[in-house]
């Protein structure tokens, strides 16, 4: 397995997220309530890709999985901080920080789609084992 090399760039830490091809969106509850989902379009599919992970790596949103994801969104969570409303994904991280009210998550597959086998089970060049 090889590790995730944590960048003060997006796109780099992008790279390094699990495929979501077969993901059609993720659902966002606090409280059994649906609050939010995130879809997989263009647009959204970063931030689609940082929850997943998210979601196969530390499950629910606590305050722990708020602040990995806030490091993870790099140079957008700065952008997030200074200009609330525009980046709603980073927005929810920000408000579990500040509250530490947690949120789940569901991974919603696109129909007749299975779950991505283990993305993290790489070798160190990326290739599967």
């Amino acid at each position: 397995m090889s590790l995730f090399k944590t960048s003060s760039i997006f796109a780099e830490n992008l790279e390094q997220f699990p495929d979501v091809g077969s993901v059609e969106r993720i659902e966002i509850s606090q409280n059994g309530k649906l609050l939010s989902s995130i879809e997989n379009v263009d647009g959204q599919r970063g931030s689609l890709a940082l929850y997943y992970y998210l979601l196969k790596t530390m499950g629910d949103l606590d305050i722990y999985a708020a602040k990995r994801g806030l490091e993870l969104f790099a140079e957008h969570t700065a952008d997030a901080r200074a200009n609330p409303g525009k980046h709603p994904n980073i927005d929810r991280l920000i408000l579990i920080e500040a509250t530490h009210k947690p949120m789940t998550m569901k991974a919603i597959f696109k129909q007749g789609e299975t779950p991505p086998s283990n993305w993290d089970e790489r070798d160190d060049e990326g290739e599967a084992k």
